[in-house]
């Protein structure tokens, strides 16, 4: 059955009921669920607007609402359904849809009120479970990044920017969900986001190359290597990911141990997209057919094992800590907040710290948070270097003081999407494949220099006028530089951090440079 009957009992007192119609109209309404409805007494459009057969809109033709058969053109024929409503953009007859389910938000349009002449995005954020902290930071500096595009600029056709904002409650399936309502119910073309490892991968296998999908997709925080994960070039990451950080790490140990025979090391890592990602980008050395491989700069024993769960890891870590290993010179931990757990576990069972304890960047909160001062000088954190001066400046533009470096990833990943949307001339569609072939013209070194460091009314203008123009752009992040490669991904220097005194907070003590693209770099301690 059709919306149509809880929209017109209302009027039914005034107009229609007047004219003696209430008899006729309901038993109109009861037999027309997919049929053309008798409704008299039209006079314009507006009077239909709340009339809707099978959430396509209706019209006023000779004084009779009718059905719209190519169905809705604009969101605002949606708008007597709720809010929640926007005409999809589908290639098929276009309807209204509603964008809050599975665990998707109403539509953020342009200056708060419901608008044509937008362009959706779909934004992908945990707002649930264990990284909801994250999530509410990222979402908003991304809402930053929306707010100041539109209000300094807009697409080529005239267009703004709206977002369908997704919670992904920290969760594989659930980021799946709302990518696949994103995708195949709302045809949105663009994501951005989400943020884990875990959920952008599943996201990409499952949504982003779906038929009659086809989204770009840019993550913000995206470890896990895109070469086998990009299959038709719409995927992109605006963090240096594991094949830098990885570097980073041997070449660091390499510095420490490297001419040390008699040095051990156990390598602990999560088997799922992330931990995967660094180990395979750390430990590069072949072994032997079916044997782990090992760290190349370290010349001593190596030990490694994947774990599901904290009580795989621990078990892994209680049978080979005093026994015939003794005390590793290096223990190697890839994972995210259950690292916090397994050095728990670790201490309890009574062992000395390792000399060295390396983690990752997605654990350095759990990290932080055990606040165990015997572990300041033994942790070291190798993550992507992202405190710059720029997001100072970002904090205050936007009223957020103890905004985390992690943010500015979604503020870049954002404001980069919404630039290379941008890029796409004036009466080409804004689409999957469009916007991420447009991505190269904002890594032009003989283009115009955009630095989101500035004032968006002279960036984003600047930017836009260049691609009017058909000129490139040269951008650089609130984290660094944003050169795209063929992959998909930044080049970026990677930072090596260790706990203060109290064991609660991470200090950066040096920096890796890589010979970008290549991941070959070299340390330089901080002044």
């Amino acid at each position: 059955m059709s919306s149509v009957l809880s929209h017109l009992l209302p009027r039914m007192s005034g107009r229609l009921v007047a004219g003696g119609l209430l008899a006729a109209s309901l038993a109109a309404i009861v037999g027309a669920c997919s049929a053309t409805l008798d409704f008299t007494e039209c006079l314009d459009d507006n009077d239909c607007a709340k009339f809707f057969e099978d959430n396509q809109p209706m019209f006023c033709d000779g004084n009779v609402c009718k059905i719209r058969e190519g169905g809705c053109d604009s969101n605002s024929q949606c708008a007597g359904l709720g809010a929640q409503f926007i005409c999809t953009n589908s290639a098929t007859t276009r309807v209204c849809e509603a964008t809050d389910v599975d665990g998707c938000e109403a539509p953020l349009y342009p200056g708060g009120e419901m608008a044509d002449g937008v362009v959706f995005t779909g934004l992908m954020l945990p707002k649930t479970g264990a990284d909801k902290a994250l999530g509410a930071d990222m979402e908003k500096a991304a809402l930053a990044a929306f707010a100041d595009f539109n209000k300094s600029g807009a697409l080529q056709s005239g267009d703004k920017v709206a977002t369908v904002v997704c919670d992904t409650k920290s969760d594989p399936t659930a980021a799946v969900a709302a990518a696949k309502h994103l995708g195949d119910r709302l045809t949105v073309p663009v994501f951005i986001g989400p943020v884990d490892d875990l959920e952008f991968t599943r996201v990409v296998d499952e949504v982003t190359f779906a038929p009659r999908v086809n989204a770009f997709t840019m993550g913000p925080m995206v470890t896990a290597a895109l070469d086998g994960l990009d299959t038709g070039d719409l995927v992109f990451s605006a963090m240096p990911g594991a094949k830098f950080q990885g570097a980073a790490l041997g070449r660091r140990i390499g510095g420490e141990y490297g001419g040390d025979m008699s040095a051990n090391l156990l390598l602990v890592f999560s088997f799922d997209a992330y931990g995967e990602a660094l180990y395979d980008a750390a430990a590069t050395m072949s072994t032997g057919a079916g044997k782990p491989k090992r760290i190349p700069d370290l010349p001593g024993a190596q030990a490694v094992k994947s774990f599901t769960s904290v009580d795989e890891a621990a078990s892994f870590l209680e049978d080979n800590v005093g026994g015939s290993w003794g005390v590793p010179n290096v223990l190697v931990l890839f994972g995210r907040s259950e690292v916090g757990e397994i050095l728990k576990r670790y201490k309890a069972a009574g062992f000395a710290w390792p000399e060295r304890i390396f983690v990752s960047q997605r654990s350095m909160a759990a990290v932080a948070a055990l606040a165990d001062a015997s572990l300041a000088g033994v942790v070291v954190a190798i993550a992507p270097d992202l405190e710059t001066a720029k997001l100072a400046a970002l904090r205050t533009r936007i009223g957020q003081p103890t905004l985390p470096a992690e943010a500015a990833l979604a503020y870049d990943a954002t404001m980069s999407s919404l630039l290379a949307m941008a890029a796409v001339k004036a009466g080409g569609p804004v689409v999957g494949l469009p916007v991420a072939k447009a991505v190269s013209k904002l890594a032009d070194k003989t283009g115009v220099a955009i630095d989101f460091g500035e004032a968006p009314s002279k960036f984003v203008p600047a930017a836009v006028e260049a691609f009017k123009a058909g000129k490139g752009v040269d951008i650089a992040g609130i984290t660094g530089a944003l050169d795209f490669d063929a992959e998909g991904e930044v080049c970026g220097p990677i930072g090596a951090f260790t706990l203060d005194a109290t064991g609660g907070k991470w200090t950066k003590v040096a920096t890796y440079t890589p010979a970008c693209p290549d991941t070959a770099g070299t340390w330089a301690d901080v002044p």
